[in-house]
């Protein structure tokens, strides 16, 4: 409904002001983008709901996993950051150390 109202409100600003083409692009993208913002969250919840519910197929739950962690990761500071790094770092030099003695 409001796409109408909206391409109503873009045709009379086409009309009457003359950059009222570029105004009613830009209000169109504004709606566009926010109708994406939109979907993408429902989506993320509906995934949120399925994992919660157990109905997700396995590869489903990896994935869905996987999203998660990276999300979690992109919201810790950057002491958090490090400290994560210095144990992938010594993980790394024990299973080195390891390969060497083999």
């Amino acid at each position: 409904m409001y796409i109408i109202l909206a391409l109503i409100v873009g045709f009379v600003l086409c009309l009457l002001i003359p950059y009222g083409t570029i105004l009613a692009g830009a209000i169109i993208f504004a709606l566009v983008a926010d109708n994406y913002r939109q979907t993408m969250s429902m989506r993320e919840d509906i995934r949120s709901i399925k994992h919660h519910l157990g109905l997700m197929h396995k590869g489903e739950a990896e994935e869905y996993q996987i999203d998660k962690q990276l999300t979690d990761i992109e919201h810790l500071d950057s002491d958090q950051l490090k400290i994560i790094n210095r144990r992938i770092e010594a993980e790394l030099e024990k299973e080195s150390k390891k390969n060497k003695l083999r």
